[in-house]
């Protein structure tokens, strides 16, 4: 398998990139047998006093972020290595000369936090480029130990995975590709592919199944044909409408439906080597119907919704939450590196290998089977509504030799998802991003 994997589908390899206008705020749709859910106009009863302090206490830094963010990827940046939001300011990591256009906007940026540049050892690009070697040496899909490579955000270094059985000989295998590689005993990759009854137009958190692979695991105590994955979040390229999820969960060509087994759509096209994939959805929405949401709480318990209030990139030390179909909403997940690669196995249980997947070190158990693609998102709005980060793809655990355990969960991030498939756009629940 290609880790290049080009993205498959002529309806959006020729689709343009103009948004259409964001259409106005629609009533949620009430999954059978349920309850209206009330709109999230609060915290959420999952997320503490101390996690809704940090959200607010980021959102300045991450406005800031997004500033200097835009700056990066408006031209050449060869020397960027990362964002980091760092206690009370945004750090800027750059390798050599930072080009005006970055600097004035760590200028604009800098009226309203404290932004630091500080030099970093190597560039994104340059670690980028030492990973690939890397892994065409070591890595799993060609016959070597090392089945991860994580790459540091402020261009410090790679980290290379392997198994604790496999560290001695690993060690001394371990090629030089001209940057500090550290190497770490951790098991492989867990990719969590296993709310219950939603309903058109689709929101992001709702228990999805490919029908195509067969019946999945019972969500939320109901008892139609079962999920094997989570939506993340309603999109469009233009006028036409998906639902984005994780690579892993399927193919182009499979059906999706949801839990209770209403028809949502057929998957059409697939990033493989960055876990997306897009489900056109069947049949006509309504403008007015035509916005986005996703699913809260706990899935069968306490479900509501909140309104999707833009996408941002995502920085080092920035918190997120994720909203699994299984597990249901939970916050906490910081930000710590990239996975330039690491392998896991599909819904048909074929190994694939996926890059750039951002870490995040969280909570322990956090999330689980079947919480593959659901939204990862920011709190915003005084926590009333979310900005769209990514799509969930799997879990890290590792146990170190005193018994300590430590868990990541790793996601594609949306601004990724908007590169591979041109024009695309969450649809959202407000007409302005409240940041």
């Amino acid at each position: 398998m290609s880790l290049k994997s080009k993205v498959t589908g002529a309806v959006l390899a020729a689709a343009a990139v103009t948004a259409v206008a964001t259409p106005a705020i629609a009533t949620p749709a009430v999954p059978a047998g349920q309850a209206a859910p009330a709109p999230g106009n609060r915290a959420p009863a999952y997320l503490t006093p101390e996690q809704q302090d940090v959200f607010r206490r980021q959102a300045p830094l991450v406005a800031a972020a997004d500033e200097i963010r835009k700056a990066v990827e408006s031209g050449p940046s060869a020397g960027y290595a990362g964002i980091e939001l760092a206690g009370d300011r945004v750090v800027v990591w750059w390798k050599d000369k930072v080009p005006g256009r970055v600097r004035a906007a760590m200028g604009r940026a800098g009226k309203a936090v404290t932004v630091e540049m500080r030099p970093a050892e190597y560039s994104q690009s340059e670690l980028s480029e030492a990973a690939d070697r890397l892994w065409a040496a070591s890595g799993a899909d060609h016959g070597g130990r090392v089945h991860a490579v994580k790459l540091a955000l402020d261009g410090s270094g790679l980290t290379a995975a392997v198994r604790e059985q496999d560290a001695a000989v690993a060690r001394q295998e371990l090629p030089k590709v001209g940057v500090p590689v550290e190497m770490v005993a951790q098991e492989p990759m867990t990719l969590n592919k296993t709310r219950c009854d939603d309903d058109a137009p689709w929101y992001g958190g709702a228990a999805i199944r490919n029908a195509t692979i067969g019946t999945g695991g019972p969500c939320g105590g109901t008892s139609g044909p079962g999920y094997h994955c989570t939506a993340a979040f309603a999109v469009h390229i233009n006028l036409v409408r998906y639902l984005l999820t994780a690579g892993h969960c399927g193919a182009p060509g499979d059906r999706f439906t949801d839990a209770a087994g209403q028809t949502i759509g057929t998957a059409e096209a697939e990033h493989v080597g960055h876990d997306l994939l897009l489900i056109r959805v069947t049949g006509v929405v309504s403008v007015n119907d035509a916005t986005g949401w996703i699913w809260d709480g706990k899935p069968g318990v306490n479900d509501f919704v909140k309104p999707v209030a833009g996408w941002g990139w995502t920085y080092k030390g920035q918190s997120l939450c994720v909203s699994g179909a299984t597990s249901g909403a939970t916050c906490g997940h910081v930000v710590d590196g990239k996975y330039t690669e690491i392998c896991g196995e599909d819904v048909y249980g074929n190994n694939e290998c996926h890059d750039d997947l951002i870490s995040a070190k969280r909570p322990l158990g956090s999330t689980v089977g079947g919480d593959s693609g659901g939204p990862v998102f920011e709190l915003t709005g005084d926590s009333s509504m979310v900005r769209a980060m990514g799509s969930h793809t799997g879990t890290i655990r590792t146990t170190s030799i005193f018994g300590s355990k430590n868990e990541w969960t790793l996601f594609q991030d949306f601004g990724t998802a908007t590169r591979d498939f041109p024009g695309l756009e969450p649809y959202l629940g407000f007409a302005k991003d409240p940041l």
